[in-house]
């Protein structure tokens, strides 16, 4: 079986905080970016390693999830560069962190993710990605725009009513 190690970084909120976290604009707070796989089988060979090797690869800022931004293999958008070198950076400080001795990888090679790591360019041109499309993502391609703007308007009227409503019990009560 061969596997594929490319991955790419995915800003995610980290748990227990609300979605809005990540908003910077609102927030002042940014998410923070975890390295996802692209190709399942070896998110389920990390699932199949002992405890020792998902916590070396947890702790050093991937996520046992699968996600693929749309880059040709071998490639990665050229945005994520940053963050690609800081889990890199991560992996080699949690190198000496991590008993790794004889502990079962799952059929996960080691040696072969490093040659991937080696090998993988930056994507400039990031217009030949093509992001998955998400159910929700879908939907809102779906829907007319003078339908989502009429949702707007209708869920503004009825909280200005509301509004009056509580003004004039209070004035009259």
């Amino acid at each position: 079986m061969v596997l594929r190690y490319d991955f790419d970084m995915v800003a995610v909120t980290p748990e227990g905080l609300p979605d809005q976290f990540g908003d910077l604009a609102v927030t002042g707070m940014a998410t923070e970016k975890r390295a996802m796989f692209r190709d399942a089988k070896v998110v389920a060979a990390l699932e199949q390693a002992d405890e020792a090797v998902r916590t070396f690869f947890l702790d050093s800022g991937f996520a046992l999830q699968v996600y693929d931004s749309g880059a040709p293999p071998g490639l990665y958008p050229a945005r994520d560069e940053t963050a690609r070198v800081h889990v890199i950076e991560k992996l080699t400080a949690n190198l000496g962190n991590h008993d790794l001795a004889g502990v079962n990888w799952g059929g996960f090679d080691f040696q072969g993710f490093l040659a991937s790591l080696d090998a993988a360019k930056p994507l400039e041109d990031e217009t030949l990605l093509a992001p998955p499309v998400t159910p929700v993502a879908q939907a809102l391609r779906a829907r007319p725009k003078n339908q989502t703007r009429r949702g707007i308007a209708l869920l503004g009227l009825g909280v200005g009513l509301l509004l009056l409503l509580y003004v004039a019990l209070e004035f009259l009560g």
